[in-house]
């Protein structure tokens, strides 16, 4: 099992010098988790890219088709009242923004708050 946060996922969904090691990543583990709202974090971060013209319109289209196809695989932790009690602390005790914080605490609810020896995917260096 593993984790996957959404800059761990935009290279599966992309090609760029980190998807070979993303796909890697993503074989080797058969079960894969990620927060409920991860897919809207891609879209928006594939929306980014084509604003910068860092990917042309067709490029995105491909990513989005990508990004379907991994939505059919993975599953969702939902939102629920521990997610949302973990969340609300991290701004205060580690200066995080809201998106990261419910990640962060969606994470922590996967793995029962015990994150030791877990398997966590966030953006990877190439």
């Amino acid at each position: 099992m593993s984790f996957w946060d959404s800059s761990g996922l935009v290279p599966l969904c992309t090609n760029e010098p980190r998807s070979i090691l993303a796909g890697k990543f993503w074989k080797r583990f058969p079960t894969k988790f990620v927060w409920w709202e991860t897919s809207v974090e891609i879209s928006s971060a594939l929306a980014r890219l084509k604003r910068e013209n860092k990917i042309s319109l067709a490029q995105r289209l491909k990513a989005e088709k990508r990004l379907a196809t991994l939505e059919k695989i993975w599953e969702e932790i939902q939102p629920g009242a521990r997610v949302k009690e973990l969340a609300r602390t991290f701004p205060a005790l580690h200066g995080l923004k809201a998106a990261d914080s419910l990640q962060l605490a969606a994470a922590l609810v996967w793995c029962r708050e015990n994150p030791k020896g877990k398997d966590l995917f966030r953006a990877m260096k190439s």
